[in-house]
């Protein structure tokens, strides 16, 4: 704990907003721990939560905190269940992280789905808009960015992804949040803006030197397997994309 407050009030000194992750198995209480060391704040995001009793949500909510919900890593990893349902029910808006892609997909679509999937087969009391608002409009509050992006809204950075709606996965689209939801996946992101600047086009990154960027990542994984010892099978060759 006296790492955690020192950590946590420099941050704080500093202007800086932080994020804990946290879980338990019912006999600990970090919540309660950190409200009662004055740490709770609304600069702080909870990742995780799993196993967090309903009155610890409710301080964290209580406190202006926030929490981020990893469901994919959460169910293989075997946290327990997402904590979407008993977040919403205490008050909190909850948000969506990947967390680690060693052993999950790193894309935001995957997670939605993951989260909505879990929820329903907990009690079904999920719609696909809050999953779509956990990822935009609660997202950016959680990051203190609310005036800046998470919505289209004047005055709010043109932060856009437009998603194809002719690719045969998802056409024909008669609900297009229930697409994004339950059937969206990096694939239909045909357009990206970031602060109204095009970043992608055509389903192509325009900046990005991917053979370059495929180089520097098995580097460094043949770098870690040799440090542990691992034999490594296959070879890439690379070829420009012919997209």
């Amino acid at each position: 704990m006296d790492t955690t407050a020192r950590e946590l009030k420099l941050a704080a000194e500093l202007g800086l907003r932080t994020s804990l992750h946290i879980v338990s198995d019912g006999t600990q209480r970090p919540v309660a721990d950190l409200h009662e060391h004055g740490l709770l704040s609304e600069t702080t995001t909870f990742v995780h939560a799993n196993g967090i009793s309903d009155d610890e949500l409710r301080v964290l909510a209580d406190a202006g905190s926030s929490i981020s919900i990893s469901p994919d890593v959460e169910l293989k990893m075997g946290f327990g269940a997402p904590m979407t349902g008993r977040a919403l029910a205490a008050g909190l808006r909850p948000t969506l992280s990947i967390d680690v892609v060693p052993s999950v997909s790193g894309d935001m679509f995957t997670v939605m789905r993951a989260a909505f999937a879990a929820q329903r087969g907990l009690d079904g009391g999920l719609l696909a808009r809050d999953l779509l608002q956990f990822t935009t409009i609660d997202a950016a509050a959680s990051c203190g960015l609310a005036a800046r992006t998470g919505s289209l809204t004047p005055g709010k950075s043109a932060d856009i992804i437009l998603l194809r709606t002719d690719d045969p996965t998802v056409f024909p689209v008669t609900d297009p949040v229930g697409t994004i939801v339950s059937a969206g996946h990096p694939g239909l992101v045909d357009t990206v803006l970031v602060a109204g600047r095009v970043v992608k086009c055509d389903g192509k990154l325009l900046e990005a030197d991917l053979p370059m960027l495929r180089n520097r990542l098995l580097e460094s994984r043949d770098r870690i397997a040799a440090a542990a010892g691992v034999q490594l099978n296959g070879t890439w060759d690379p070829q420009p994309d012919t997209e």
